[in-house]
């Protein structure tokens, strides 16, 4: 059994420096004055909530092992591109290693109170699970998607190499240079769309987020091939396919897994929020 002391020192040196990360990427010291107060609201909370589950009947039953703390700790670490600078920024948010590591052991702590208090998730019942997978089908189907790539030449009147009929001219040009040329080579130096700079790779695109032109003629091109010019309202495509996936709905077989999961998350979720809501009534 652990104990834990009433105030932390270096509690609120640490998550300052966690909160201002993760809510804006920053390090405490370049918060903005607007910023700086956010961060010390939300801080002020969790610092609350930690110091109460940390002092729960609960928490009594939580061992945090050295090893456990010892792997956050290299962690943290190995966040940085040298010990040194791993050090200075320590420093620069007023601790130590040896602090850091008694926060990360409550961290630890509350952590793993947080699991042991949601435990006992009941089983989710499988007539509710398939009255649910009836229901909500859309959340089980996938569209037809293309691994694909393409190169673009736009219309825009601003200038006249884009007017629609030199563009034309200029993706009728490109398309007969593809018997003889690389389609990742012609797309770096002609297109127009940011995925030149990958030779035209798109990736998965699905089909409900392609120009229903594209989609037509993907639907008819074979594997490899390069489409005719394909004119949509940004302009003129050449589209190549690797791979195709079609569109299906997955079986209750194949879902249930997924609302397995689904289920014991929500419950978790509510046992901790219940659990922690008369806790901090409890401690107010």
């Amino acid at each position: 059994m652990q104990t834990y002391q009433k105030h932390y020192p270096y509690q609120k040196h640490y998550l300052t420096a966690k909160v201002a990360t993760d809510l804006f990427n920053l390090n405490p010291q370049l918060l903005s004055e607007q910023q700086r107060l956010q961060v010390d609201r939300l801080v002020k909370r969790v610092s609350h909530i930690q110091n109460a589950i940390l002092h729960s009947r609960e928490a009594e039953q939580i061992e945090v092992t050295p090893q456990e703390v010892e792997s956050a700790f290299a962690q943290c670490v190995a966040g940085y591109a040298s010990v040194d600078e791993f050090h200075i920024a320590l420093h620069r948010q007023h601790l130590d290693e040896s602090q850091l590591k008694q926060a990360l052991s409550h961290e630890i702590a509350c952590e793993k109170v947080m699991s042991f208090i949601s435990q006992d998730v009941p089983v989710l019942d499988k007539d509710k699970a398939l009255a649910y997978f009836h229901d909500h089908q859309q959340e089980f189907s996938r569209n037809s998607s293309w691994e694909m790539s393409q190169i673009l030449i736009t219309i825009n009147e601003q200038f006249v190499e884009n007017h629609r009929p030199a563009a034309l001219q200029r993706i009728r040009e490109v398309k007969e240079q593809c018997d003889v040329s690389a389609f990742e080579t012609l797309a770096l130096k002609y297109s127009e769309c940011p995925s030149a700079l990958s030779n035209g790779y798109l990736g998965w695109c699905e089909e409900g987020k392609l120009y229903p032109q594209v989609v037509s003629a993907l639907q008819i091109l074979p594997t490899e091939m390069v489409s005719s010019p394909v004119e949509t309202e940004l302009g003129f495509h050449l589209v190549r396919y690797h791979q195709h996936r079609p569109a299906r709905i997955a079986t209750f077989e194949e879902a249930y897994p997924f609302l397995q999961q689904k289920h014991e998350q929500r419950a978790r979720q509510y046992l901790q929020k219940q659990w922690l809501r008369q806790l901090m009534v409890m401690s107010s």
